[in-house]
C-alpha cells in the first residue's frame, strides 16, 4: 500500500468521513439488502479505487488487476496470483478468497479437496473440507459486464462482514478470474469508452453499440477461448486448464452476454436432448437443478426475468461450463442480456451496462450460497463420479487404446502433450503392437489404459459419438479429438499383445538430427512429419534452393542402410546452394534442432527404387510470399485460425490486408492469396479482374467455404463447381408448427460433423497423408462438384461418409460423392478451393496440413 493510500484511508476514519454519498448510492444499487454498517471501511470499494461508479465506464484489464492486488494487499482474506499471460503480454490473474483461517492452510485445503478424486478415499469430511468454487468472467472479451461484476464480488466477500459473507469463506474457497481474455477484454473496452457519448445513447444504430471487425470477442490469435477447453490450442486455455487441475472445483460459473433483446440464460438446459451421454444424468436432474433454486431465488429478488431449458446445450465438453462436468464439478452458463455500451434500446425497454452487472454479481454471490450450503452433495457428487467412472471404464470393452506414428513424430508427440494437459495417465509402449493391420512400434508409441478416474474425458478424446437423442445442436457435434490429429491410433480388448511400460510424466526431450552425417551431395527431409513445414520455410527464407518430390523413391542412407521417402520428400541438393557445404551442414542442423526433424544425408542420387534424385519430377519450390484478406465481411475465426497457423507454427510473416484496402493493393509481390469464409460482395468488377489476372499470371488463390463460392460464381474458377439439388431449386409445400422454426432450421444445418473422404496422396495438396482415407469436419451446407478434370478433385467423399458427430439423413445424402477440395489451374496459375475449414479452431491438425500443403505446393500444380 503507498503512504498516500495509507494517510487517505486513515483520514476517512479519523475525520468519521464513513463512506462518500456517491460509493453509498451504488451499493444501494448493486447491495440493494446489504447492512452498510457491516462494511470493513479499510477496503477501497470499486468506486473508491477507480474514481467512477462502476457501469459508467468499462475498466481497462490493467485497472482491474490493480484493484484485486489492492485488495489482496489491504485484506487476510484475500491472495492475487498471476497464473500465466496472454499473447499481448497482459497477465492472467486469479483472486482467491477466504477465511484468514484457510488462507493460512490453503495448500492443506487443496490437497484433501483432491481425495475426492481418489475412488479409495472416503468423502471429504465436512467439517473440514471446504467447497471450491470458480467464478470464471470475460471469456469473450466483448462480453464486458462479468469483469465488472468480478471487481464488486470481490468487494461484497472481502468487505462485507456479516454473518453470511463470513459463513462463506469459512465453508469455501472461492476463485475469481476477472478476464479469462484480457485481450479481447480490452479491445472491447477502449471501443465502448472511445465511442461513449455525454448523455450516453440508446440508439442501437450508434457507433458505441457496433464494434468493428473483429471486434472483442476473441483473443489475439481471434480464437474462441470457450471453445478451447478440450483442444488447448492456445496458451490462455492452457495457463486456466492447468490452474483448474490444481483445484477441480466443485462448481465453475461461465459468466456471458448474448442479445440485448434477451432477459437472463441459466441452467438447466433442456432434458435429455442436450446432454453429454457420458456424463451421469444425476448431474443434470439434480445438481444443477439445485444450484438454479438459489440462484432464480437472487433473480426473483431483483425482480429480473429468466429463462431456462432452451438453446445451449451441454453436450460438447469445449466450453468453460461443460469441461467442468466431465471432471466431475458442475459447470453453469450464466448469460444475460447485453447493453453493448452505456445504455442500449431493446424490445422490451433500454438495458443499461449497470443492470447487466447487478445481475451477474447477485447470481454469482447466490452460486457461492449454493456451494456453501450443498457441501455435502457436492462432494458426495465428485466423488461418485470419479468412482462411476471407473465402473463405466471396466464395463467397457475397450481396455485401453495405443497410438503413436513413426512417420509424424511431431504430431505424436503433440496429442501426448495435449493428455499430460488434461492429467490422464499415460504410458510408454513397451514392445511392439499390431492391431487391424497398424503398427505401433515401442519407443514412439504410447498407451492409454481407459481404467482410471479420468475414463470419460479419455472417452471423448478418442471415442466419435455417434447417436444422439436430438437433432438440434448449438455448436460442433464431432469433438473427438484424435480424429482431428489424425495420427495412428488403435482400440485393444486385452493387453494380451501389449505390454505398458514406464508412466509418462512429462513430454520426452526431441532433438532434431542430421541422420548419416554431413555430405557432399543432398539431404532429404520428409514431409510425413507435421513440423516440416516450419523446417522447410526455414530453409526458404534462408534463401536455399529447394526442390519437392512428386513421386517416392527410396535411398541409400550414409553410412549404409536405406530409407523410404514418399510424396512431398524435400530435396537439398548441395550443389545448388550459394554457401559451402561446411556451412549448409551447420544451417540444417540448425534446422533440424529448431523444428525437432530429421534430415537424411546420401551421397548419391541413384536410388534403389522409384525416382533418382535428378528426376523432373522432383522440382523446385518457390517460397510462398502469402497475403490474407481479413476485415470486414470476412470470418474473423477462419483469419485467426490462418493467422495463428502460419505465423506461429511455420514462423511465416503472412501480410493481413483489410478488405476494403485489397482493391488498391499491388498484388505482384504476392504468389499466394488467401481468403477464409466471408462475403467478397463488395469488391467491384474491377477488382474481381484483378484478382483473375493475378491468377493467370502465376498466383496461388486458396479459398476456404463461401470464398469458395464466391470464387466459383465469379468465375475465378472456369467450371461451375457448385452442387446442388432439385429439392433446393423448389419452394417446401410442406406445412409446421410455427414454434418449430427455430429448432427445424438447426436441425438442417451440419454442426461439426466428422466426415471421412479419399484423397488422392499423390497429388501436392495432399503430399504427406498416409494412406487414402482422410478426415474433414463438415461445418457448413456447401457441397462442391466433382472438376470435370479428372485429376482435379483432391479429395472427394465417400459413399457412406459419416464417423463421428450427428448429420441428418437429407445432409448425408447431399454430401456423398461431393468435393471436399479441388483443385484448378487457370492460365498460369492455380485455384484451390475447401469445401470447409480446414484449419477448424486449430486442432484439426489432419486438414491443416493439407492448408500447408496448398500454401507451399500450389504454385507446382498442374491441371
Amino acid at each position: 500500500m503507498t503512504n498516500l493510500r495509507k494517510v487517505s484511508a486513515i483520514l476517512i476514519i479519523v475525520l468519521g468521513i464513513g463512506l462518500p454519498a456517491g460509493v453509498l448510492a451504488q451499493n444501494d444499487y448493486y447491495f440493494p439488502d446489504m447492512d452498510e454498517a457491516k462494511l470493513d471501511k479499510n477496503i477501497p470499494s470499486p468506486k473508491q479505487f477507480l474514481g467512477y461508479d462502476i457501469g459508467t465506464h468499462y475498466t481497462r484489464h490493467d485497472r482491474i488487476v490493480a484493484y484485486l492486488k489492492e485488495l489482496a494487499e489491504q485484506s487476510n482474506k484475500a491472495t492475487f496470483q498471476v497464473i500465466g499471460e496472454t499473447y499481448e503480454k497482459r497477465p492472467q490473474v486469479v483472486l482467491t478468497v477466504t477465511s484468514p483461517n484457510n488462507h493460512e492452510n490453503i495448500e492443506k485445503i487443496r490437497q484433501q479437496h483432491l481425495t475426492l478424486l481418489d475412488p479409495d478415499e472416503p468423502v471429504l469430511d465436512l467439517a473440514e473440507g471446504k467447497s471450491i468454487v470458480a467464478l470464471n468472467y470475460s471469456v469473450h472479451g466483448d462480453e464486458t459486464s462479468s469483469g465488472e461484476a468480478a471487481m464488486l464480488t470481490a468487494y461484497y466477500l472481502i468487505a462485507n462482514e456479516n454473518e453470511e459473507t463470513q459463513e462463506f469463506l469459512d465453508e469455501s474457497v472461492i476463485h475469481i478470474d476477472p478476464a479469462q481474455n484480457p485481450d479481447g477484454r480490452d479491445r472491447a473496452a477502449h471501443w465502448h469508452n472511445s465511442y461513449k457519448s455525454f448523455p450516453a445513447v440508446a440508439d442501437p444504430a450508434d457507433a458505441e453499440h457496433n464494434q468493428a471487425w473483429p471486434r472483442g470477442r476473441t483473443n489475439h490469435f481471434l480464437h474462441d477461448l470457450n471453445r478451447d477447453w478440450f483442444a488447448v490450442t492456445q496458451q490462455e486455455s492452457e495457463n486456466r486448464v492447468d490452474f483448474y487441475h490444481r483445484w477441480y472445483p466443485n462448481v465453475q460459473i461461465d459468466f456471458h452476454e448474448m442479445g440485448t433483446n434477451s432477459t437472463y440464460y441459466l441452467e438447466p438446459t433442456q432434458p435429455v436432448r442436450t446432454w453429454n451421454p457420458i456424463i451421469p444424468e444425476y448431474h443434470y436432474e439434480v445438481m444443477n437443478p439445485l444450484l438454479a433454486e438459489y440462484q432464480t431465488e437472487a433473480l426473483d429478488k431483483l425482480g429480473s426475468l429468466y429463462w431456462t431449458k432452451e438453446i445451449f446445450d451441454n453436450i460438447s465438453p469445449i466450453y468453460g461450463s461443460t469441461y467442468p462436468d466431465i471432471q466431475g464439478g458442475v459447470g453453469v452458463t450464466f448469460e444475460v442480456g447485453s447493453s453493448r455500451g452505456l445504455v442500449q434500446e431493446s424490445n422490451a425497454g433500454e438495458v443499461t451496462f449497470r443492470s447487466t452487472i447487478r445481475k451477474h454479481l447477485h447470481t454469482g454471490i447466490a452460486t457461492v450460497r449454493a456451494a456453501v450450503n450443498e457441501k455435502r452433495k457436492l462432494f458426495e457428487y465428485q466423488k461418485d463420479f470419479f468412482q462411476s467412472a471407473l465402473e463405466e471404464a471396466r464395463s467397457q470393452p475397450t481396455k485401453a487404446y495405443v497410438f503413436g506414428d513413426e512417420d509424424d513424430p511431431s504430431l505424436t508427440q503433440k496429442f501426448l502433450d495435449l493428455l499430460l494437459k488434461h492429467l490422464l495417465d499415460v504410458y510408454e509402449l513397451d514392445s511392439d503392437v499390431e492391431q487391424n493391420g497398424k503398427e505401433f512400434e515401442a519407443g514412439s508409441s504410447y498407451m492409454v489404459p481407459t481404467d482410471q478416474i479420468q475414463y470419460r474425458v479419455i472417452h471423448d478424446i478418442f471415442e466419435a459419438n455417434t447417436s444422439f437423442p436430438d437433432s438440434v445442436f448449438y455448436d460442433i457435434t464431432g469433438w473427438s479429438l484424435v480424429h482431428g490429429y489424425g495420427i495412428q491410433y488403435e482400440e485393444l480388448k486385452s493387453y494380451e499383445n501389449a505390454t505398458q511400460g514406464q508412466k509418462v510424466t512429462k513430454l520426452p526431450e526431441r532433438s532434431g538430427t542430421v541422420k548419416g552425417g554431413a555430405t557432399d551431395y543432398a539431404y532429404l527431409l520428409k514431409w510425413s512429419d507435421y513440423n516440416a513445414s516450419p523446417a522447410l520455410y526455414d530453409l526458404l527464407d534462408s534463401d536455399l534452393t529447394v526442390r519437392v518430390a512428386h513421386k517416392p523413391f527410396t535411398a541409400n542412407i550414409s553410412p549404409s542402410s536405406e530409407e523410404e521417402f514418399g510424396y512431398g520428400t524435400i530435396v537439398i541438393s548441395v550443389r545448388e546452394q550459394g554457401m559451402k557445404p561446411a556451412e549448409l551442414y551447420r544451417k540444417l542442423r540448425s534446422a533440424a534442432k529448431s523444428h525437432n526433424v530429421t534430415f537424411y544425408s546420401v551421397d548419391t542420387g541413384m536410388t534403389p527404387s522409384g525416382i533418382d534424385l535428378g528426376s523432373n519430377n522432383i522440382r523446385p519450390i518457390d517460397k510462398p510470399e502469402v497475403a490474407m484478406v481479413i476485415g470486414e465481411g470476412t470470418s474473423s475465426y477462419e483469419v485467426g485460425e490462418v493467422w495463428f497457423l502460419l505465423n506461429k507454427h511455420v514462423g511465416m510473416d503472412v501480410t493481413k490486408i483489410r478488405s476494403r484496402q485489397f482493391p488498391g493493393t499491388d498484388l505482384q509481390r504476392y504468389n499466394t492469396i488467401v481468403l477464409v469464409d466471408g462475403n467478397y460482395g463488395n469488391w467491384r468488377k474491377e477488382t474481381v479482374k484483378k484478382l483473375k489476372r493475378w491468377v493467370r499470371s502465376g498466383g496461388v488463390l486458396i479459398t476456404n467455404e463461401d470464398a469458395s463460392k464466391w470464387a466459383i460464381k465469379k468465375e475465378l474458377v472456369s467450371e461451375d463447381l457448385i452442387k446442388t439439388f432439385p429439392e433446393d431449386t423448389i419452394a417446401s409445400k410442406k406445412r409446421y408448427d410455427y414454434e418449430e422454426q427455430a429448432d427445424r432450421w438447426r436441425a438442417s444445418t451440419i454442426p461439426g460433423t466428422i466426415l471421412e473422404a479419399d484423397i488422392d496422396p499423390s497429388n501436392p495438396i495432399a503430399f504427406g497423408t498416409s494412406g487414402r482415407r482422410q478426415l474433414f469436419i463438415k461445418n457448413s451446407s456447401l457441397f462442391l462438384d466433382q472438376s470435370k478434370n479428372p485429376y482435379g478433385t483432391v479429395a472427394q467423399y465417400i459413399d457412406k461418409p459419416f464417423v463421428g458427430g450427428h448429420i441428418n439423413d437429407e445432409n448425408l445424402d447431399k454430401v456423398r460423392g461431393t468435393s471436399a477440395i479441388v483443385a484448378k489451374s487457370e492460365g498460369s496459375g492455380n485455384v484451390i478451393l475447401f469445401a470447409d475449414d480446414p484449419n477448424f479452431r486449430s486442432y484439426w491438425y489432419t486438414t491443416s496440413r493439407l492448408f500447408l500443403n496448398a500454401i507451399f505446393f500450389g504454385q507446382n500444380l498442374s491441371l
